[in-house]
C-alpha cells in the first residue's frame, strides 16, 4: 500500500486490524484477538514505524517519496556494507569517478543492475560533501507494451525525476532484415541516444550498471571470439562524444546484486528481450562456463578479475 504519511492509515481496515489516529498516536486494534498496538507519530521515524507495522500486521507499506536521511536509511536498511557499499566506494575512489559539479546521467534499463547503481549514487550523494547531480534516463522502445510507471515512481521515491526517451529501435533491429544476434548493435544504438541527450542537457558523465561479472565475461568473449584483449574499463573518456563513462559497480559480483535487489524489493522492469536467453548468446555461454568453474574454485571470478586489472586503467 502506497501512502504519503503514516496518518493516511486513519480509518483503514486490514484483515483483523483497524487503524485509528487519535491526537499524536496511531492505534491499531486487532478485533479478533482484542488487543491494541500504539505508535507515537513522528515524521523522523516513519520508515521504522512502517517496518514495524508490516512485521506486526502483515500490511506492506511504501511511501510515495522519502526525505533526507530516510533515503539512506532505506537504501542501507538491509546491510551489504562490505559486499556493496565498501566495494562501490573503493571503485569510485580508485578511479576518481565522482567529482564536484558533475552532472551524471544514469542509464536506467529497469533491471536489477541499473536500479542498484542508482541507489549507490544516491547514497554517495547523501553521505558525502561532493556536490553533483544525478539524472536517470530510460530508453524505451515505442513498440513495447510494458509500462514504465514503476521505475518512474521509484525515481520520485528517491527524489529524482526519470527522463523517458521513446525510440523506434525495434523497427531498426527487428525489421525485415532481422539480425541473428543484435545485442551489440542494440547496445551501441542505445548508447548513441544517451550521448545525444547528454550533449543536449550539458551532462558530462554517464554511469552504467556493469559489474565484475560483466567485465570478466566481456574480456573472455573478446579473447575467445575476437582474438583481442579488449576490456570494459571502470572509467574511460569517450573522446568522440566528449563525456566520461563510469562503472561504480566494477568491483561488485552479480550474485550480490541479485541478493540486494530481492532483499530490498526493487521494482524491476521485466525484460521482453528474447535474446537474453537465446541459445545463440555467446555471453550466456561464457556466463555458464564461469558458473561451472566456480563450483570447483569459488574465487574464480576474483582470480580472473585480478589478472586483468592492469588492462582496466584508462
Amino acid at each position: 500500500m502506497k501512502i504519503e504519511k503514516i496518518e493516511d492509515l486513519d480509518g483503514l481496515r486490514f484483515e483483523n486490524f483497524r487503524f485509528e489516529k487519535i491526537e499524536d498516536e496511531l492505534i491499531i486494534k486487532n478485533i479478533g484477538e482484542k488487543y491494541e498496538i500504539k505508535f507515537s507519530l513522528n515524521e523522523k521515524r516513519r520508515v521504522k514505524i512502517a517496518e514495524s507495522i508490516e512485521k506486526l500486521t502483515g500490511l506492506k507499506l511504501s511511501f510515495s517519496r522519502l526525505e533526507g536521511r530516510e533515503i539512506t536509511s532505506y537504501i542501507e536498511s538491509k546491510g551489504f556494507n562490505k559486499s556493496i557499499w565498501s566495494l562501490a566506494g573503493k571503485a569510485m575512489c580508485d578511479y576518481n569517478m565522482v567529482e564536484e559539479g558533475d552532472r551524471i546521467a544514469v542509464g536506467i534499463s529497469g533491471g536489477k543492475d541499473s536500479l542498484t547503481l542508482l541507489n549507490i549514487l544516491v547514497r554517495v550523494k547523501m553521505i558525502t560533501r561532493v556536490n553533483f547531480e544525478i539524472i536517470p534516463i530510460h530508453i524505451h522502445p515505442k513498440q513495447k507494451s510494458i509500462a514504465t510507471n514503476e521505475i518512474e515512481d521509484y525515481c520520485k521515491f528517491l527524489g529524482l525525476e526519470l527522463i523517458v526517451e521513446e525510440t523506434n529501435l525495434e523497427d531498426i533491429l527487428f525489421g525485415e532484415d532481422k539480425m541473428k544476434n543484435p545485442c551489440f548493435m542494440c547496445g551501441r544504438m542505445r548508447r548513441g541516444i544517451l550521448y545525444r541527450m547528454m550533449k543536449e542537457q550539458n551532462i558530462n558523465k554517464l554511469a552504467l550498471g556493469h559489474h565484475k561479472d560483466d567485465i570478466i565475461e566481456t574480456f573472455l568473449l573478446n579473447t575467445f571470439y575476437q582474438g583481442n584483449l579488449g576490456v570494459m574499463k571502470p572509467k574511460y573518456m569517450s573522446k568522440e562524444h566528449g563525456v566520461e563513462v563510469i562503472r561504480p559497480m566494477a568491483y561488485l559480483e552479480e550474485s550480490t546484486v541479485i541478493r540486494y535487489a530481492r532483499r530490498i524489493n526493487l521494482p524491476i522492469l521485466k525484460s521482453q528481450c528474447e535474446y537474453e536467453t537465446s541459445k545463440d548468446s555467446k555471453r550466456l555461454e561464457v556466463k555458464k562456463m564461469i558458473e561451472e568453474l566456480s563450483k570447483k574454485s569459488e574465487n574464480i571470478r576474483s582470480v580472473i578479475f585480478n589478472s586483468i586489472k592492469p588492462l582496466l586503467k584508462d
